[in-house]
């Protein structure tokens, strides 16, 4: 009889031991699993950030390719109105130019 509980108990913890290996292993290729996702997902946020850049650029370009076709229909039809427009995006020019210089002088 004592032997076998001894060996009942062996058993029990053998199965024991078994799952716990088990959950061990299920656990080790999980995180195997995430951090391959996480290398993924780093990879894909560093497109993003690099696309995100591309277009604000793009925008910045197309944004002064508007100011300066303004200014060249401005510049076509001149009236009082289109004077006015004129002198105000000369005004900013410039002031964009002085902002420029002051960068430059610290």
């Amino acid at each position: 009889m004592l032997q076998n509980s001894i060996n009942a108990k062996m058993n029990d913890r053998e199965l024991q031991f078994k799952e716990l290996k088990n959950k061990v292993e299920k656990l080790i290729n999980l995180h195997e699993l995430l951090v391959k996702e996480n290398q993924h997902l780093h990879a894909n946020q560093i497109q993003l950030t690099q696309t995100i850049d591309h277009q604000v650029k793009q925008i910045a370009n197309l944004e002064e390719k508007n100011k300066a076709i303004k200014l060249a229909n401005a510049l076509s039809g001149c009236n009082d109105q289109n004077n006015h427009d004129i002198k105000l995006k000369i005004n900013e020019y410039i002031r964009e130019i002085d902002k420029c210089l002051a960068l430059i002088n610290r």
